[in-house]
């Protein structure tokens, strides 16, 4: 079990985003590589199981610097540093679903002699007892079946993403656990004081 720690000089988990924090977050997003690589590797949860391929924390504040970082690579070169697209819309509108929000987000990988047709239910737990979570997102990734034509498409992979109000969680040490079927897969403790 690890501590997720950050970058000294961090305040606290921001819970409503200022225009400052907006125009910090798109700064960051289109700026140097090396700067991004060390802001988000501080978000990345360690764990140690097979199946799991990425354990990650979304804050509202990472989320503009995701949400920014895609717009980029899409060619979107005005909305990453704060325009608006061709509906006027800006990324704090886009965004704006989630605001107030803290998500938890697992990449997973199957083990290949497996052939689900239908994706396990895998939760994303926050705290002991757990939080309740404000909303769940669980996406297949599936695939064509390679070796019979007949058979159908098979599931090798998934992405779980489990949303918490922020308020919640606040500035609080907690446990952050991904579990199916009664069997834990990994298991984190984060301070979630010492993330933006």
């Amino acid at each position: 079990m690890a501590v997720l720690a950050v970058q000294p000089g961090m305040s606290a988990l921001t819970e409503q985003l200022t225009d400052r924090d907006i125009s910090s977050a798109l700064a960051l997003a289109t700026g140097p590589e090396a700067a991004r690589t060390l802001f988000h590797a501080a978000y990345i949860l360690p764990v140690k199981d097979a199946t799991i391929e990425q354990f990650e924390v979304i804050t509202e504040y990472r989320r503009f610097v995701l949400a920014a970082e895609d717009e980029l690579k899409a060619g979107n070169w005005m909305m990453a540093r704060g325009g608006y697209d061709p509906k006027g819309r800006s990324l704090k509108d886009l965004l704006k679903p989630s605001a107030g929000q803290v998500s938890i987000r697992a990449r997973l990988r199957f083990h290949p002699q497996n052939s689900y047709v239908m994706l396990p239910i895998f939760d994303i737990l926050v705290g002991d007892p757990s939080l309740l979570a404000v909303n769940a997102i669980r996406t297949p990734h599936v695939a064509p079946s390679s070796i019979d034509r007949n058979a159908g498409d098979y599931i090798y992979g998934a992405t779980i993403e489990t949303a918490f109000n922020a308020l919640s969680i606040a500035d609080r040490v907690l446990t952050v656990r991904i579990v199916s079927d009664g069997k834990e897969y990994g298991r984190a403790v984060v301070d979630f004081a010492r993330l933006e």
